[in-house]
């Protein structure tokens, strides 16, 4: 995680199959969105923990009316997690607590919850009864309280299917298949001579603003976005970038390119790194890059609303809130 825009940039530029960049919202977003489906609930690798110790300090009598004599931890999350680390790597400890009125209060239950399938593998082959067995093959005991053991149950929306729920994927699965039809690859034409590389551009000042601002005049192109005919390919924090034409102006593009080398013309007050005319396999190479760009976040742009769908969905079934089937 990091707000370095630099670095987002870069990852975005290199990890194509998984990030997309739209430079026009300046917005990074995961080709295939994660969501709670993907996320699941963790509790393949948890194990329900009871008998965790409460403190039994003195209280006064209202307070002992309300939670009884027992109503904080007696034990930290680092003191359970450092009981289970020789089965394996403990990602998360979770200490129940149950509200009454508005206040909360202890359960005496933690819910330990492993990195990954072998250590969870290890603390159940030992600390969970064996079927047909009444203990386990091995107890552990913190602060005088010996603790007992079972699995989590996963949440509803994750547990066997009904068949409402199979009907339902099966519904998914066609709404998917239904989506994958509608998308159709964007083939770019590339037009020769209508593209200006550009480098060192100031990662803090720049935006594509002042480079549109710098450079319209020359190209003799309005500065409206929408009938220019330039677009700039530019993401903020960036220090690359590219102007693109709907057509070739060779004059004036070389005339922009030598008066951004020489420094005539500034961008965002600064002077670029170089600029120049793509040519041979760096044209070719750019337009393919474009291409790609287009359909990455066609296929973002198509998963988010197939996301948005399955969302309303699911929404709307409740306790009797699914669909009527003919």
């Amino acid at each position: 995680i990091s707000t370095d825009k630099t670095l987002l940039v870069k990852a975005a530029a290199e990890l194509t199959d998984e990030i997309t960049c739209d430079a026009e919202k300046e917005e990074l977003r995961r080709v295939v969105p994660f969501d709670w489906e993907t996320m699941g609930d963790g509790s393949h690798l948890s194990l329900c923990c009871k008998n965790v110790p409460l403190t039994e300090e003195e209280k006064s009598e209202g307070e002992k009316a309300f939670y009884g004599t027992k109503h904080e931890y007696a034990v930290t999350r680092d003191e359970m997690k450092a009981l289970f680390e020789p089965y394996g790597k403990v990602g998360i400890v979770k200490l129940r607590f149950g509200r009454k009125e508005g206040k909360a209060y202890p359960l005496g239950i933690a819910i330990i919850e492993f990195e990954n399938e072998e250590g969870m593998a290890k603390a159940s082959a030992e600390l969970l009864p064996k079927e047909g067995e009444e203990s386990a093959a091995k107890s552990l005991e913190i602060k005088g309280n010996k603790l007992t053991f079972e699995k989590v149950m996963p949440m509803k929306c994750f547990q066997h299917k009904s068949k409402r729920a199979r009907d339902d994927d099966k519904d998914k699965q066609e709404e998917e298949e239904e989506e994958e039809t509608k998308f159709e690859p964007v083939k770019v034409e590339m037009v020769k001579g209508c593209v200006i590389a550009l480098t060192g551009l100031s990662d803090e000042t720049c935006d594509r603003e002042s480079i549109r601002e710098a450079v319209s005049d020359i190209l003799k192109v309005t500065k409206d976005i929408k009938t220019s005919g330039l677009y700039v390919d530019y993401t903020r924090g960036a220090t690359t970038g590219n102007l693109r034409l709907t057509e070739s102006k060779p004059e004036e593009m070389k005339e922009l390119v030598s008066k951004l080398n020489d420094g005539t013309v500034l961008i965002a007050n600064a002077k670029v790194g170089s600029a120049k005319m793509l040519e041979g396999e760096e044209e070719v190479a750019y337009w393919k890059g474009f291409e790609e760009f287009l359909n990455n976040r066609k296929k973002a742009d198509l998963e988010e609303k197939r996301q948005k769908k399955k969302q309303k969905r699911f929404s709307g079934k409740g306790r009797g809130g699914g669909r009527r089937r003919q």
